[in-house]
This record gives C-alpha cells, structure tokens and sequence, in this order.
C-alpha cells in the first residue's frame, strides 16, 4: 500500500516480454503493476478450501507468496486457452463485450476461452481491442487469513476497452514458480519506501523532539494494510484513579472465537512528555490481525517518580488480566510492549519483579529502543524529574546491574539510527541477561530505522518491525 508504482523503461520491456513468453508448468498471472498492493494483484478464483466457489467470477487478489496458491494457478493450454490447473476448467466470458466479469468454464472450443497475451496485455483472441482489467487502483481488504500480514486485498476483474490511460490496470503477466520461490524469500529493507528511508537516513543518529515531530509527519502520510472500519476501539478504562492511567483497547470488528494474545504498548516522551495518541496504530495494527491490541498511558514526572513507570506497568496489566476477557483477550497471554521511556518502564517491571509486588506477569515482552540506563553526568530535566536530584542512588534505579527476576520471555529491539545511548544500555542490559542469568533475548536492529519510526511503521507496508513482533509473539504464545 505505498501508493503507485511506476514501472521503468527497462522493467517495462522486461514485463512484456516475460508477458509474452508461453509458460511450461502452472504459474500465476500477475498485473503488471503493483498498485496500492506491495505483494501485486493475481488472478484469483474466489473462496479458498472449503469456501472455493468456482462458478463465482474471478477477481484481482494479493498474489498469494505466504498461503496456499493452488486457486490462483493457470496454464496456458491447447487451442489459446488458459486452463486453472488444478480444476480442469478454462478461463471464460459470457460475452464478447466490455463489463463481462472473467469466469471459469468446463474447458470447450468456444470463441468465448481463446485468449491472446501479448504485450502486456490479456485479451479474447477474437476481439483484441478489449483488455482484462482490474477494476481500480486501490482494492479492499478481504479474505486475510489469521496472522497474515499485510491484509489481503481484492477487486474486480472484468473486460474493458483496451487504453493506454489505464495500462496500469491492463497490463498482465505470468509469475512463474522460480519467481514466486524469490518473492517468498525475506528481503531486508524492501518494504520501506526509498523516499522514507532516505528521509530517516538524512536524520542521522541525532534524535530530539524536532526529529521526533518530523519522524511522524512522514508516517502520517504512509498509507494502512488496514482500513479503520475493522476497528473497534473502547477509550478510557481506568486501571487506576490518576487521570493518566487510563487504557484504550482495539479489536477487530469481527473478533476471532478464540481467545486471542493481547498486546499492551506504552509510548516514549523522556519520562515528562508522550501520549497515548503516539502509538494508536499499534493497538490498531494488532486488533486487524485479530489480536488485542491495547494502548496504555502511565504517569509522567514529576507526578510520578521512580519506580512508579514500572508500577503503572505492573497495574495495567494486572488490570487487563482481569478484564481482557470481556473484548476476547487471553488473560494468560498479555505481552507488554514499550518504546524509549515505555520501554524503561517496561524493562523495570519485567527484570525488577520486587518493585511491582502482586502486579501481574506479562506472557512477553517487547523492549523498542529503551534508555534501560544513561550518562549520570549528563542527566537531563526528565531523568532529574523522575530519578530525583540524589545521582548518588541512580546506579541502584537502572536496568542494568540491577536484574533480579529474567523468566519473562523477551524481544529487545534496537534502531540502525539510534543515538548511541540507547544502544549502549541495550548491550549492558543484554550482556547481563546473557552472563549472569543464562537467558538470551530475541534481538532485532530495525534496518533503515531511526528511534521512533519502528512503531511508526507498524500498520504500513514496511512489516519488518510488525512481522517480528508477531513472530515473537506466536511462537512464545505458543508455549
């Protein structure tokens, strides 16, 4: 969903040549453009499994890398036919005339299943001035099945009067198998935009409030694997009596029947600044994959001093132990996630378990980023704040050195742009856990990333930060 792509001089010839060739075993027939959708529109036989309705017109869907393919596999066959290849049925219209939806057919000799590719286009061999097209440039999500991300998405597929003003939506080609294995494999940075990563490069490894500001602008504009109808959001559940301590909780509109993992993210903002505005895609991100996603606040200093960042931690979740079942949540499988001063908090209440005495334990936890301890001597307004002006006690506040309780399984996350103090206090918190308590954390560097675009890109088309969360958290749920 990065918007439209256009295709080079080069990509094109190569397009149309691809397009034009004869396939020796099934493949997939793909537009030529990708349009809003990364992954590129297949031609698609509507339903999958048990649900496959093959007298349904065909549509335009997600090219399917991650699920099975077998209703989006055609062949070319004998007497310019295309055969779906394991249905025994042809390709097929009603009528020679602009607006007939594609169909499949028991395969005949019929005028109505000769199809001529060439150029780029897929036309009725009788009638070449029409072009197969899809029906607009930016299709709706549909079908997803759980866990995929991004969503699936489809439209309609149809013919329509050949014109070059809308080759982007008549323009095909075949995706043979060799391809697809290549598409299938993870290809680090390709999901990130080239004008964002090159506006997050230009950054640095400096980061303040001004790059904080602009980090969001860019994101505001990146468009959602999501569209927010299918989220329901339930605002201000107090898990305490501060006005701060309050929880938003998004669902899917049509919440899944089983219980599902629950994801509680806390924002950044330097221990005296942030809200919960900040991290609104995450819970939105992880309710449209049919989990809970929830969003918390937490006391800011000087209203709350250390540890009560943990301790508001600790409260929410327990609070959300208690009552997540109520928006279909699994109360035994609430996975705390945090950024920058949320993931202090977060740390604190995970490896510092006698500071939140009766809280809640977390079934995980994802650690974006966290200040987990800093440069004493160069404390700024919002460590004094919180820590207090005695520096003498700071060494005894902080993450590292100071690890008591490691039996909660963790996702740690640094940025390709972070400043340095964040991934100095990752590399003693994690050498700690190594060394001293035997645990090694899963470990991410978010390529291309400064400090807050990791979140900020959760709900986008760049799912390198998302898919590794979910990751995490399906194969540690899964316990």
């Amino acid at each position: 969903m990065h918007g439209k792509r256009c295709v080079g001089l080069l990509g094109t010839l190569l397009f149309i040549y691809t397009a034009s060739l004869a396939v020796a075993e099934p493949a997939l027939l793909r537009a030529v453009d990708a349009l809003d959708e990364p992954r590129g529109y297949c031609v698609d036989i509507p339903g999958s499994g048990p649900t496959l309705d093959l007298e349904a017109p065909l549509q335009g869907h997600t090219c399917k890398f991650r699920d099975a393919i077998a209703d989006q596999l055609f062949e070319e066959a004998a007497g310019q036919r295309i055969q779906a290849s394991e249905y025994e049925r042809c390709l097929a219209v009603e009528a020679l005339e602009r607006g007939r939806p594609l169909l499949l057919r028991a395969c005949t000799d019929s005028r109505l299943q000769r199809w001529r590719l060439a150029n780029g286009r897929l036309s009725p061999a009788a009638r070449t001035e029409l072009c197969v097209a899809l029906g607009a440039a930016r299709g709706e999500v549909w079908g997803t099945p759980p866990l995929i991300t991004p969503a699936y998405r489809r439209q309609t597929l149809a013919l329509a009067a050949c014109d070059e003003a809308q080759a982007k939506l008549q323009a095909f080609r075949w995706l043979p198998p060799a391809e697809l294995m290549s598409s299938r494999a993870d290809r680090v940075r390709s999901g990130m935009p080239p004008d964002v990563a090159a506006a997050l490069a230009a950054f640095g490894r400096e980061f303040d409030g001004a790059i904080a500001q602009q980090t969001a602008a860019i994101y505001s504009a990146q468009q959602r694997v999501y569209e927010s109808r299918e989220i329901a959001v339930t605002k201000n559940l107090a898990y305490g009596s501060h006005e701060r301590q309050h929880v938003d909780i998004h669902t899917r509109a049509n919440r899944p029947a089983d219980p599902a993992p629950v994801i509680v993210v806390f924002h950044g903002g330097g221990l005296i600044g942030g809200n919960r505005a900040a991290t609104a895609n995450v819970a939105d991100y992880f309710a449209s994959l049919g989990y809970v996603g929830v969003n918390g606040g937490y006391r800011l200093a000087p209203d709350a001093t250390w540890p009560d960042g943990a301790r508001d931690i600790g409260a929410a979740v327990t609070w959300l132990r208690d009552h997540v079942a109520e928006y279909g949540g699994d109360p035994a499988k609430i996975f705390v996630a945090g950024i920058s001063t949320g993931a202090l908090h977060a740390a604190t209440y995970v490896f510092r378990p006698e500071l939140v005495p009766g809280a809640a334990r977390p079934a995980g936890a994802i650690l974006v980023s966290g200040p987990y301890t800093f440069d004493f001597a160069a404390a700024g307004p919002g460590e004094l704040a919180y820590f207090g002006e005695d520096r003498s006690r700071w060494s005894s506040m902080v993450v590292p050195g100071n690890v008591t309780g490691a039996d909660v399984p963790v996702l740690m996350t640094t940025a390709e742009w972070d400043n340095p103090r964040y991934t100095t206090s990752y590399a003693l918190l994690f050498h700690e856990l190594v060394t001293e308590h035997g645990v090694v954390p899963r470990y991410l560097q978010s390529l291309g990333h400064n400090h807050s675009s990791q979140l900020l890109s959760v709900g986008t088309g760049d799912d390198s930060v998302s898919s590794v969360i979910v990751d995490f958290v399906e194969r540690t749920g899964g316990r």
